[in-house]
C-alpha cells in the first residue's frame, strides 16, 4: 500500500512538474511575442540607415526609431487608412487612429492625413481629436481631382465646414494632373486600369486631365478659387487654410506660388523635386515640401535631399514623408531615417529642427515650437 502510495506522490510531483514546464515556455513564449510586437524592442536605436527593407508580403512593421528631430515634428503629408489604394494599387498600411498613437508615442506634435480622392481626411481629424487627444495637432489635407470635382469652390467650401474645422490645406489636382497624362504610356488603358481606372469608365469626351493653366497663366477659375481659398475659414477653429500645389507642372508650381502668395496665402509646393523655379518660389515665401520617402532609401536620396536643403535653405523648406503605404517604413521611422540620412550629409540639427518642427507650424498657423504647447502624450480612454 505505502509503495503504491509512493508511485502515486512521484507521478503527481512529474505531472505538476511537466504542468510547470509548460507554463513556463508558454510563458517564454509570450514574452518573445511581445517584444515583437512592441516598438522599438527589435530595431532599438542601433538600426543602420539601410535596415529599413519592407517584406512586401507582410508590409511595414513599427521599427520604433527615435530622434531629436520627431519630438515636436509635424508631418504634413501622410497616406492612412481609411482611403482607397493609391496609384499602382499600394493600400494603406496604418490606420489614422494607430498612427496617432504611433505619432504621440515618439513625441510629435501632430500631422497631416492627405487623401487625393475625396474629403474624409477632414472627418478623420475630428475623430483622432475627439477619441485620441484633443491636444494632437491633426489635420486634413484634399487635392482637387474628379472624384472631389477638379476646380470646385463646393468641394472647398464643404471641406472647411466638416465638424471641427480640421481640414485645412488644399491641393491642386494631383492623380488627375496634367503631369499624370505626360509620361510615356500613362494614357493606354492598361496603364489607366492601374493607375486610374475611373477614366475609363468616362464619357469619351472627359479631358484627360483637371487643367490648371492654358497659355502659361492660370485658369480664370483658379483664380477664383484661389481668391475664395484665401478669405473662407474653417468651421469651430477659425482656421485659415493653405494652398498646396499638387502633381503641377514646373511652370504652374511658381503660377499657382505667385498668385497664392498674392492673395495672402500660405503655400507648400507639392514634392517638386529640384526645379528652377524654387527659388523664385521661396522668395516669395512659399514652402518647398522635401519627402523623407525619397530621401531615407538610397545614399542618393540622402546626397540629393542634402544638396536641395543646401540650395534653398531649410528656413524655405518642410520635411515630409509622403509615406502610410506598404511598400514604405511607417511614418515615424520615415521621418528618423530621412533626419540621420541627411545629418550624415552634413545637414544641421538646426535645419533639421527648422523643416520638421518650426515651418511645418508657420504653414498651419500653428504657434512656434517654442511658444506652443508641448507635444500630446495623453490618450483619450
Amino acid at each position: 500500500m505505502m509503495a503504491i502510495k509512493e508511485r502515486s506522490r512521484a507521478v503527481g510531483i512529474s505531472a505538476l512538474t511537466g504542468l510547470a514546464k509548460v507554463r513556463c515556455a508558454a510563458v517564454l513564449w509570450a514574452a518573445i511575442a511581445c517584444a515583437m510586437l512592441t516598438p522599438g524592442t527589435i530595431f532599438a536605436q542601433g538600426a543602420s540607415l539601410d535596415d529599413w527593407k519592407v517584406d512586401p508580403m507582410r508590409g511595414p512593421v513599427d521599427m520604433g526609431l527615435t530622434d531629436p528631430s520627431l519630438v515636436g515634428a509635424i508631418d504634413v503629408h501622410l497616406h492612412l487608412d481609411p482611403d482607397a489604394p493609391g496609384t499602382g494599387g499600394v493600400v494603406r498600411a496604418v490606420d489614422v487612429f494607430d498612427a496617432a498613437k504611433i505619432a504621440m508615442s515618439r513625441g510629435m506634435r501632430g500631422f497631416v492625413f492627405k487623401t487625393h480622392q475625396d474629403t474624409g481626411s477632414a472627418s478623420a481629424a475630428y475623430m483622432v481629436r475627439k477619441h485620441v487627444s484633443a491636444t494632437f495637432e491633426i489635420y486634413g489635407r484634399m487635392a482637387s481631382n474628379y472624384a472631389t470635382g477638379g476646380i470646385n469652390v463646393a468641394t472647398l467650401e464643404h471641406f472647411t465646414q466638416i465638424k471641427g474645422g480640421w481640414g485645412r490645406i488644399y491641393e491642386m489636382p494631383t492623380r488627375d494632373s496634367i503631369t499624370a497624362t505626360t509620361r510615356p504610356g500613362s494614357m493606354d488603358r492598361e496603364s489607366l486600369a492601374r493607375t486610374r481606372p475611373w477614366m475609363l469608365m468616362m464619357p469619351s469626351e472627359t479631358p484627360p486631365y483637371v487643367a490648371v493653366s492654358k497659355n502659361g497663366e492660370l485658369l480664370p477659375e483658379v483664380k477664383h478659387l484661389i481668391g475664395v481659398l484665401a478669405k473662407v475659414r474653417t468651421v469651430d477653429s477659425n482656421g485659415r487654410m493653405v494652398l498646396a500645389t499638387g502633381h503641377a507642372t514646373p511652370e504652374e508650381h511658381l503660377l499657382l506660388a505667385q498668385e497664392a502668395r498674392r492673395q495672402g496665402l500660405n503655400v507648400l509646393l507639392t514634392h517638386p523635386g529640384d526645379l528652377p523655379q524654387l527659388p523664385e518660389a521661396a522668395r516669395l515665401g512659399a514652402f518647398i515640401e522635401l519627402t523623407a520617402s525619397g530621401v531615407y532609401k538610397t545614399e542618393a536620396g540622402r546626397a540629393a535631399g542634402a544638396a536641395l536643403v543646401r540650395k534653398i535653405g531649410a528656413e524655405h523648406i518642410i520635411v515630409s514623408t509622403d509615406c502610410g503605404q506598404t511598400s514604405n517604413v511607417y511614418p515615424t521611422d520615415c521621418l528618423v531615417l530621412a533626419a540621420r540620412g541627411l545629418r550624415a550629409q552634413g545637414i544641421t540639427q538646426r535645419e533639421l529642427d527648422l523643416m520638421y518642427k518650426v515651418n511645418p507650424a508657420k504653414l498651419l498657423g500653428l504657434a512656434p515650437p517654442e511658444e506652443g504647447t508641448a507635444p500630446a502624450t495623453q490618450v483619450r480612454q
